[in-house]
């Protein structure tokens, strides 16, 4: 019966997947071909966010003659590379696999070895260890000896590991493990007087001065049919790896990652996220996982690629990085506004950009962009939050829209979590969390999404305040120093510093997580010194600070609204609390009675220059020509699309190569660069245009070519024509 399942569901799976057809959604399709099916044929209009309705309206040099590129018009358009702590970019270069292998040891060597531990391993045990190599294996009893190793240290607890494994090849199997269970030396005494002996109850050569909780003893099994060594015989705890992907999200591949290595997602770290429509290659870590297995486990991964395996001690951590290398190709460049272009370009190179949030940021939808959904949870209005997560939108996936119209209406989260497969979803996890702790228990529901996910909204809502005050700023006072911006105290510690200030409020948020009982007295004093510390990374520069010519607008910081901040002694320090009363909040209000959603503050560069700016011109005859070869295509010598002539190019693009800090945006970048709005809806308009305006300019050179043919040639063609046609009819 199972085989005759299996065998439909196959055949009725035969054609490739898409999320329109998945087997959730077939009983609310339409069946017959009326009204509902005019329906379906007829695109959902979208509308999303722009860059003004974020606070992004300014520009470094506004005059600059901006001019039309399409962003992203294919994947291969935009590639990001991680920048490492020591500078060096990464690149997927490397796909062989570290295996473990048996260092050979010379038989002198071991010999001298077994001198040094005959007080501990002594003839006698050595020949049980060769008794119970020798052994046939029994599945009723535990094969095995044990020996007291607490005299011994790691490094001769390593010499008799590397003895067993020498000497007996995969036969046994050696492990060293902490005795917790001995009795109080008093209780061994009065044992012994009893019983005579302490054989049954205490390891041999025990010493009663070792704390119990220090004993170690080394055990050798026999093991089990079809078991090899599994053990952890890497340099290193962790493993790093390269990770290259092509739009897809990065915690999509960590989840999956996560899911087939049998760990939990906070288990598979990264240093950053990554563009989904792009072509990236970032640094991943695990824990006590084989590079094999992470292999096979990244094999059900379409469009992802792995290798330059590495161990490290220690696990990667957001903003593990010095910045992103990006490599970037803008389509449909006029060509005879490439002077102009070279002018924009310098013009970057020398001024930066403003630092703003990019649209990724604020979500894909216009009409609930994440920060309404951060201001919700900082007011404690949880039912709130809760339905702006799961409200209908326009902007939302196919399958996913039924499903938020039906709760919306009906409120049974159990019946629209049903119709969600898979669990990497926030409606999917808020859903099932409603209905299990009730449909009003919306604050414990919203703690089923994990928390590094849940706390976008309340950043978003930072990033939106960051980006006005700096619109504000740049509007109010040009690119000019005034007395009262902040910036940080030791210039020659500026780099990371950012990083850790934006991050400081998470880690904090971290150790909070399970200890929401505790009373806040605890720990006041400690609390206080760090919130001052923290403070006094910036200071605001005075007058004389810049008369004196040592400071750049690049050195200003602008605060991220917090609880914990050092705001500008300027007129830029009072504009916060007046946006934060727009929404009814206070900064004092943003230390939440749930550490969850606490925001302590950071700080954030207001301009931001990349100084390895290249850029070429590059000539392509049609929109899927590859014009930038990927880390992959590097690899295995897959060329791009060869370059015309500059007789033969019909469009131009510009290659754009540039180094980023962390946490700055390519598409501010670009935007600066353009003077154009980066969002997907405007980029896609851009596109269309283009396209129509070549198609137009073929059907006129077509239409101008049939005109400039003289009325005696096309006579002269039909007459060859009609004569063809008679030969061929007789």
């Amino acid at each position: 019966m199972g085989k005759d399942r299996g065998r439909g569901r196959r055949n009725h799976h035969s054609r490739p997947y898409n999320k329109t057809n998945w087997r959730g959604q077939k009983k609310d399709r339409t069946q017959n071909n009326g009204e509902g099916q005019r329906n379906r044929n007829i695109p959902q209009q979208k509308t999303t966010l722009r860059e003004n309705e974020v606070g992004i309206t300014e520009f470094t040099n506004p005059d600059a003659p901006g001019f039309t590129g399409i962003l992203k018009s294919r994947f291969s358009d935009f590639h990001v590379n991680e920048i490492d702590r020591s500078g060096k970019v990464l690149e997927l270069n490397d796909l062989s696999v570290p295996k473990v292998a048996i260092v050979a040891v010379a038989e002198k060597e071991l010999e001298n070895w077994r001198k040094e531990l005959e007080a501990v391993i002594g003839p006698e045990v050595w020949q049980d260890i060769a008794n119970l190599a020798e052994a046939k294996n029994d599945p009723k009893i535990e094969q095995k000896v044990e020996i007291d190793v607490t005299t011994l240290d790691k490094e001769q607890r390593t010499q008799v590991h590397q003895l067993i494994k020498q000497l007996y090849k995969g036969k046994l199997l050696s492990t060293t493990i902490g005795q917790q269970q001995f009795k109080p030396k008093a209780q061994e005494d009065s044992s012994l007087e009893e019983k005579g002996s302490a054989k049954d109850d205490v390891p041999a050569k025990e010493d009663p001065q070792v704390p119990a909780d220090e004993k170690k003893t080394i055990r050798i099994l026999k093991p089990k049919p079809g078991r090899g060594d599994k053990r952890w015989n890497f340099p290193a705890d962790y493993v790093t790896f390269l990770v290259h992907k092509t739009n897809l999200v990065t915690s999509d591949v960590a989840s999956t990652l996560a899911s087939r290595l049998n760990l939990r997602p906070s288990q598979v770290n990264y240093s950053g996220i990554k563009d989904k429509r792009a072509k990236t290659t970032q640094n991943f870590s695990v824990k006590h996982r084989s590079p094999e297995n992470i292999l096979s486990a990244a094999r059900c991964l379409r469009n992802v690629q792995i290798g330059n395996f590495g161990f490290q001690p220690n696990t990667l951590k957001l903003g593990d990085l010095q910045g992103n290398r990006f490599r970037i190709a803008l389509r449909h460049i006029a060509k005879e506004k490439r002077s102009e272009i070279e002018v924009a370009l310098e013009s970057l190179k020398e001024r930066g950009f403003i630092n703003y949030y990019g649209l990724q940021r604020f979500g894909n939808s216009a009409s609930v962009p994440t920060y309404e959904v951060g201001v919700a949870l900082l007011k404690s209005d949880y039912k709130l939050a809760c339905e702006l997560i799961l409200k209908p939108r326009d902007s939302d996936l196919e399958f996913m829209r039924p499903i938020r119209e039906e709760w919306w209406k009906n409120r049974d989260s159990q019946a629209a979590s049903a119709k969600i497969h898979g669990d990497k979803f926030i409606e999917k996890k808020l859903l099932d969390g409603l209905a299990r702790f009730g449909e009003s228990d919306y604050s414990s529901a919203l703690r089923q999404i994990p928390r590094n996910m849940l706390m976008l909204y309340p950043h978003a809502y930072q990033s939106l305040i960051f980006n006005r005050i700096a619109s504000r700023r740049i509007k109010k006072f040009g690119l000019k120093l005034i007395p009262g911006d902040l910036i940080y105290v030791e210039q020659e510690q500026m780099d990371g510093v950012e990083q850790e200030s934006r991050q400081r409020s998470e880690d904090e948020q971290k150790e909070g997580e399970n200890n929401d009982d505790l009373p806040e007295s605890v720990g006041d004093e400690e609390t206080i010194e760090e919130e001052s510390v923290f403070k006094r990374k910036v200071r605001p520069l005075t007058a004389e600070d810049i008369a004196s010519g040592k400071f750049k607008l690049s050195d200003v910081v602008i605060p991220l609204p917090g609880h914990d901040i050092t705001y500008p002694s300027n007129e830029c320090g009072a504009w916060y609390e007046e946006m934060l009363a727009e929404v009814g909040l206070s900064s004092d209000q943003l230390k939440h009675k749930e550490k969850t959603y606490a925001l302590a503050g950071a700080y954030r560069k207001m301009i931001i220059s990349s100084s390895d700016l290249k850029w070429k011109f590059r000539l392509y005859n049609t929109p899927e020509d590859t014009l930038i070869a990927s880390d992959w295509e590097l690899l295995k010598n897959i060329p791009v699309t060869p370059e015309p002539t500059e007789d033969e190019g019909k469009f131009m693009a510009l290659l754009l190569e540039f180094s980023l800090p962390t946490a700055a945006y390519a598409t501010m970048f670009l935007r600066e660069l353009l003077k154009q709005d980066t969002s997907s809806a405007f980029q896609t308009q851009l596109e269309k245009e283009a396209m129509s305006k070549e198609e137009k300019q073929k059907e006129a050179v077509s239409q101008q070519e049939a005109k400039e043919v003289p009325i005696e040639e096309v006579q002269e063609s039909k007459e060859v024509e009609m004569q063809e046609a008679k030969e061929v009819e007789v």
